[in-house]
C-alpha cells in the first residue's frame, strides 16, 4: 500500500500508507480541490503516480473500491480523464456511463463528478492552457477553441488512441535519473510536450474537424515522402511528432490517413520506428567503453531504457546490448 512520486528532476520517492484522504492531499500538488468518497465496503489499496514536467502534468489512478471523486478542476490548464484500462463496470461522469474511447473533462467550469469503479485504471492529463493553445495551433486545430471545449467530453480518434495510451504508459514508466540527470529529464519533458500532447490534441473528434480524404492519393503519397524525408534527415536531434505536425504543409488528419494508406500504420508508430532503426546504427558504430544502451535510448527519444529493449528486441530479434556487443567483437575488443 505504497506510492510513488516521479519528479523529471530526479526520483523522489516517499513511502507512505495510501488513503483517501492522503490521495486529496497529492492531488493538491497538481492544483485539485477535489473530495473522494469510497462507495464500497472494505480496504481500499490504491495507487497513484505522478508525473510533472514543464507545461504538462499526468496523474495516473487506480482504486480497488468503486470511489467518487469531486470538486473543481485546477485554474489556468486544461485538463481531461483517459481511460488506460477499463474495468467490468464502467465509469460514471455526472451520472452517465462513460465509454473508453471518450475523454472528458475539458470544460474547465464544470466541476468534476466522476465515479470510478474497482480496478478501472485512468489517467488525467493537466496542460498549462498558454501550450495547450500553442499547439492546437500548430497542428491547425482551428476547429478548436475555449468554446468548443465546453462540451467536456469528446472522442479519440481510432487512428491516434493506441498510440496516445502508450506514450503515457511509457512517460509513467520512465525512470528518472539522479537529481541533475539532464538526460532523463530533457527525454522525459520531450516525450510528454513534443509528442504525447500534439497526439492528445490531434486525437480530439470534434464535429468540424477535417478527416483528411480530400486530397488526391498523389498529393497523400508525397506528404508522406516528404515526412519520411524530414524524420531521416532530423534522426541525429529525434524530430518530435510536433515538429512533423508542424513542418508538413497539410492538416494532421491528412497526415494520419495518408501515413495510414501508404504504410499501414499511423505516423507516431512510422516514427517510432525510425527511432528504433536509428538508435540501432548506433549501437552497431559505438565505443562500448564510452557509452551505454540508456545513453543511447535517451539520445533517439526513449525515455525509459527497458521500453526501448522491449521494442527493440520485439523489432529486431535481438537485445540492444548484443548489438552493442556485436559492435565490440567487430572492433577487435574483448568482452571482457
Amino acid at each position: 500500500r505504497h506510492t510513488r512520486f516521479r519528479n523529471v528532476t530526479g526520483v523522489q520517492t516517499c513511502a507512505l500508507p495510501i488513503y483517501l484522504g492522503f490521495l486529496e492531499e497529492a492531488a493538491r500538488l497538481l492544483g485539485f480541490q477535489s473530495r473522494m468518497l469510497q462507495l464500497e465496503a472494505g480496504s481500499n489499496p490504491s495507487r497513484l503516480e505522478l508525473v510533472a514536467a514543464e507545461g504538462v502534468s499526468l496523474l495516473r489512478l487506480q482504486f480497488s473500491r468503486r470511489t467518487f471523486i469531486s470538486g473543481p478542476k485546477p485554474v489556468g490548464r486544461v485538463f481531461c480523464n483517459i481511460t488506460l484500462r477499463s474495468a467490468a463496470e464502467l465509469p460514471r461522469v455526472h451520472g452517465r456511463e462513460l465509454d473508453p474511447e471518450i475523454a472528458v473533462g475539458f470544460d474547465l467550469q464544470r466541476e468534476i463528478h466522476f465515479q470510478a469503479p474497482a480496478a478501472h485504471r485512468f489517467a488525467a492529463v493537466l496542460v498549462e492552457e498558454n501550450l495547450f493553445w500553442q499547439t492546437a495551433a500548430l497542428i491547425g486545430r482551428r476547429d478548436l477553441d475555449p468554446d468548443r471545449l465546453a462540451v467536456n467530453a469528446f472522442q479519440l480518434h481510432p487512428a491516434c488512441s493506441g498510440d496516445l495510451r502508450r506514450l503515457l504508459y511509457q512517460a509513467f514508466q520512465a525512470p528518472k535519473g539522479p537529481p541533475g540527470d539532464a538526460g532523463q529529464s530533457w527525454a522525459t519533458c520531450r516525450l510528454m510536450r513534443d509528442d504525447l500532447l500534439p497526439l492528445l490534441i490531434a486525437a480530439i473528434e470534434t464535429p468540424h474537424c477535417h478527416h483528411g480524404m480530400t486530397s488526391s492519393r498523389n498529393d497523400r503519397l508525397l506528404i508522406t515522402e516528404l515526412s519520411r524525408r524530414l524524420m531521416e534527415e532530423r534522426l541525429d536531434d529525434t524530430i518530435s511528432l510536433r515538429v512533423l505536425y508542424s513542418a508538413i504543409p497539410t492538416s494532421r488528419r491528412t497526415l494520419v490517413y495518408a501515413f495510414d494508406e501508404v504504410f499501414g500504420m499511423t505516423p507516431m508508430r512510422f516514427l517510432r520506428l525510425q527511432r528504433l532503426e536509428a538508435a540501432r546504427r548506433a549501437l552497431r558504430r559505438a565505443v562500448p567503453s564510452s557509452t551505454t544502451v540508456a545513453v543511447i535510448a535517451q539520445r533517439h527519444g526513449f525515455a525509459n531504457p527497458s521500453h526501448f529493449s522491449r521494442l527493440y528486441r520485439a523489432h529486431f530479434g535481438e537485445s540492444p546490448a548484443q548489438s552493442l556487443l556485436q559492435s565490440q567483437n567487430r572492433l577487435g575488443w574483448s568482452a571482457s
